[in-house]
């Protein structure tokens, strides 16, 4: 889903719950460095729609650097929000949403990697 290289998974994770499963969180690094620190690592970022049909759902890939803009992409997907990109992600976040039949079933931030 992210394109070529990026191939090692930082994270996965049914949501909200592994019993209760709307959606799946998924984060990919190339494994590239892109600055003089570990976690200067490109990220993206997809939120797989596990339920079937179209939903409002969306995901947000924020780095830990201030100057760097949040990437998004919410709206209405049968299939998966994103990918969204951040080139230097490794210690930032990510937040899913989604809602079904009205009522928001994922509402959620992940720390993305291993920072302190």
């Amino acid at each position: 889903m992210c394109g070529a290289g990026y191939n090692v998974s930082v994270y996965a994770e049914r949501m909200p719950s592994p019993t209760q499963r709307y959606a799946t969180l998924y984060l990919w690094t190339n494994g590239q460095e892109t600055g003089p620190r570990y976690y200067d690592k490109p990220i993206c970022a997809v939120l797989a729609n596990d339920t079937g049909a179209k939903q409002s759902m969306g995901i947000r890939l924020k780095s830990n650097y201030t100057d760097d803009a949040a990437r998004e992409d919410f709206g209405t997907f049968g299939t998966y929000a994103g990918p969204v990109y951040q080139n230097r992600g490794y210690c930032g976040t990510a937040y899913s949403y989604m809602k079904v039949g009205g009522r928001v079933v994922i509402d959620t931030v992940r720390g993305v990697g291993a920072c302190n």
